[in-house]
Order: C-alpha cells, then structure tokens, then sequence
C-alpha cells in the first residue's frame, strides 16, 4: 500500500511566499507584481510588505491568489524602545534582527498582533483601516517568542525568514517556539551574500525539536529600476485541489509543500510515496537525488555522467529516524522536501 509523503491527485501551485510592493520598500504595485509573476507561471504570491498588512483579495482571480501576509521586523537596539531601523549610530550592519514573514488563515483579517509601537501611528495614519496593537518589541528569546504566540493565537502561521542576512547565530533560532517555517532560500539576500542559501540551519533546529517545521523558499523581491532580477529565485509548491484560499491554507498547514530554486523550470516532486518499506521518488529530469537521514545518515543516486534521472527507490531504515528529499538538476538548482518521521511510515 501506497502511503503519500506528497498528497497524490491535487494540482500543485507554484508560489512566492515572500514580496515587496509599493506599500513598504518595493517598485512594483500589487497588481504589477501579479502581472510578472503569474506570466511567468506563478499562482501564488504572499504580499509581505514591511508591518503593513493588507487585504489584496481583490487581485484574486480563477488563475490567482494573493495572500494577505507581512513581515515583522524585530531589531537589535536599546531594550526599552526599539526602533524599526536603527542607522542613525552607523552600525546597523552588524545589529543582529529577525524578520518573520506572518501568513494569515483568514484572508480578511488584517489585524495586526504585536505591532511595533512606533509603527502604530504610521499604520493608522496611512491605512485608517489597519486595526494593530501599540507593542513594544524586544530583541530577545523571550520577546521573539511572545510575538511569535501572539501572531499564533490572532490566526497566523509564521515562518522565520533569511537567517544569514539577520545574523542569527545558532543560539538564536534553536530556541525559537511555534514557527510554521524556516525560509531556506531568499534569494535576493542570496544574490546580495551568496550565503543564503541554508538547507543545514533547517537540519539543526530539527534536530532540536523543531519537529514540524516546514522549510520554504521566497524571492523578497523588491523590483527597482524596474527590474526582475531578484524575481522567480526561490519558489515553494502548494499542493491543493484548487486554487482556494482556505485549501491552500490546509496545504501549508498539512506540509503539502515543497520547495525550489530556479528562476526557469526549477526541479520538481511528480509523485513521493513509502510503498513496501521503500522510499519512492519520481521527478523531472535531474543529476542527483539525495535522502537526509538524521545525523550522517546521508544517501544518494547520482546519474551517469551527461545524463539524467526521473525515478529513485530508497530502503526505510529505522537507522534514519526523520528523513527528507532532495533533487538537485544540471544547472544546481535544488528542491527539498520537509522532514518525515519514518515511525510513521515503516511497517513491521
């Protein structure tokens, strides 16, 4: 019997979970971010404008769907009253920050928990409809966390974003509490650092027990000069029976997801099951097909020089404990699964 790590017969949607428009930092309009996104195949885009958050249900569309979502901005600075971006002491640079990107299950709900005291007003002023609490933030583990329970409890999955760039160190994320998920790909930070690329740090803090944590991938892209440079990087699949919001909630929530680098036809999962104690796997045309087991429990096939492979099996070894899956194609282009505990799948 077959038993899906993928969910099998739902349509999978190509998705930017991380985006900046016009309403924060970015060039783009919404709309004209839906324009260069959906021509070039995407379904999905979260609207993750800097603390603003905004209902743009109207962009939505038989072909797509845009995610009412945002990013918080937490910065190293003095304890009492943070500022959004402290630069005027000139060592913004090296100011250690977390940016969480927070998605809404409820696509009208643009409350906003936890939001930055000196944001409030700006909110207010500029969007009168916004409805946020005056909060101040703090810089540490425990300030981090109760923002992260209070976007919980007001109905948003949260996932921390560029760990390299916001110069987290290990002891920061490990002790992180109720993400959704782990962008493991940002790739305008990457075309920035060329560090941010950080399938390990995902390994890491599951290990520590971050034990259903998704991994995602996203642009952050910000389009200036009218350019799509930092565009179509970093992608995340949802797999839904259609493009709905409630089902692609469901998805995400389920970990029905998986992830992708490539501005062009980056790798993807085509079927993902355990049948018979085997790992099945069936994708587009790659080099190598990798499962990460935990510790070095590490495996692979890799294709013949100058040739391709579409179809891996792999034995389910109780030696791995969790395991995930990762393709990579001729160009270098990756894509990963989430973790799986093999408790669940093996049969004895």
């Amino acid at each position: 019997m077959k038993k899906y790590l993928l969910p099998n017969g739902v349509n999978w949607y190509r998705a930017n979970f991380h985006c900046h428009t016009v309403h924060s930092d970015g060039a783009y309009t919404p709309e004209k971010v839906k324009e260069v996104y959906k021509n070039h195949g995407y379904s999905i885009v979260a609207y993750t404008d800097h603390d603003v958050l905004l209902d743009h249900s109207d962009l939505n569309d038989d072909n797509f769907l845009a995610l009412t979502s945002c990013e918080y901005a937490v910065n190293e600075s003095t304890p009492k009253f943070p500022k959004i971006f402290d630069v005027e002491t000139g060592d913004w640079p090296r100011k250690k920050c977390v940016h969480l990107n927070i998605f809404s299950k409820d696509q009208h709900n643009t409350f906003m928990p936890a939001t930055a005291i000196e944001q409030q007003w700006i909110l207010q002023n500029r969007y009168p409809n916004t409805k946020c609490d005056g909060y101040i933030r703090e810089y540490s583990k425990e300030g981090i966390n109760e923002i992260i329970k209070r976007c919980n409890e007001a109905g948003f999955l949260v996932q921390l974003n560029h760990p390299y760039w916001s110069l987290n160190e290990r002891e920061d994320y490990i002790n992180m509490e109720g993400l959704w998920g782990l962008e493991i790909l940002n790739y305008a930070t990457e075309l920035e650092t060329g560090s941010e690329y950080c399938p390990y740090i995902y390994d890491d803090m599951v290990r520590n027990g971050m034990f259903n944590l998704v991994c995602t991938m996203g642009d952050d892209n910000h389009n200036h000069g009218d350019s799509v440079r930092e565009s179509f990087g970093g992608s995340t699949f949802i797999g839904a029976k259609e493009l709905k919001y409630d089902q692609i909630i469901e998805a995400m929530e389920k970990g029905h997801i998986y992830c992708a680098s490539g501005r062009n036809n980056p790798p993807q999962f085509k079927e993902l099951y355990v049948e018979n104690n085997k790992i099945v796997i069936e994708c587009t045309p790659v080099e190598n097909i990798v499962i990460n087991g935990y510790g070095r429990n590490d495996r692979h096939i890799t294709a013949p020089e100058n040739e391709e492979i579409t179809h891996a099996e792999f034995a389910l070894r109780e030696s791995d404990v969790y395991f995930r899956v990762t393709i990579r194609d001729k160009y270098g282009n990756n894509a990963h699964t989430h973790t799986y505990f093999v408790k669940d799948y093996i049969e004895k």
